[in-house]
């Protein structure tokens, strides 16, 4: 599961808050005696990374051990990350002087202060498009998607493409045309038993709002 920051700037890096992580539990909410702090006597022990700003959503690659995040930044630099046990994605916004309050002009991945952070497989750069839910396409039928990561966007309201390699880097990014500029901000993208994707709608006006079913062509 994944959490903000709550716009706390010593929150990200803190692992005895359960902010700005990706946190791992067992069902019941047991902790996994190979998280990277199981034996923690705090709230560490849940914490798989940290470092993180706004996590929006969770998708692991069908047929390997990968989880994939999509998160929010400030103004700039929106990610696509792939989580590495115990990993820091470098994110701290507090002020050098020690001013209380939350400071948005650091880099999403601090590597300045944090070397051996992780770094994004994708980032937005400036301006962001506010990417939200993640989903894997899988089968024959979806053809050159097939096996695409597929990210939703609020602000770019429509649905990235990444197409990756086996280690998970990022080979090309392209758009869904068949959701892009027609139904307003997109929450989510899930890939449901059936092979089809099923997409949720987030507009601000009430009653606007849709679960949209999508199919390929065929």
């Amino acid at each position: 599961m994944s959490t903000g920051d709550a716009f706390t700037g010593p929150v990200p890096q803190d692992r005895n808050s359960l902010g700005g992580k990706v946190l791992r539990v067992n069902a019941y909410g047991t902790v996994p005696q190979d998280n990277p702090w199981a034996g923690a006597p705090g709230p560490a022990k849940y914490v798989w990374t940290y470092g993180h700003r706004n996590v929006q959503g969770l998708a692991r690659r069908p047929g390997t051990a990968q989880m994939w995040t999509a998160e929010h930044g400030p103004d700039r630099d929106d990610e696509v990350n792939l989580m590495v046990k115990g990993g820091n994605y470098g994110w701290d916004p507090v002020f050098p002087d020690g001013t209380e309050g939350y400071n948005q002009a650091v880099p999403m991945t601090d590597l300045v202060k944090f070397p051996a952070a992780i770094q994004a497989k994708w980032s937005s750069g400036y301006p962001t498009i506010a990417t939200s839910g993640l989903t894997f396409t899988t089968g024959a039928r979806w053809t050159s998607y097939d096996g695409a990561l597929l990210v939703a966007q609020l602000k770019g309201e429509g649905v990235m493409v990444l197409t990756l390699d086996a280690a998970g880097a990022v080979i090309s990014r392209s758009e869904f045309a068949a959701l892009n500029d027609r139904f307003g901000r997109l929450r989510t993208v899930r890939q449901g038993p059936d092979g089809s994707l099923y997409v949720l709608t987030s507009n601000r006006l009430a009653g606007s709002n849709k679960v949209l079913r999508v199919t390929p062509a065929g």
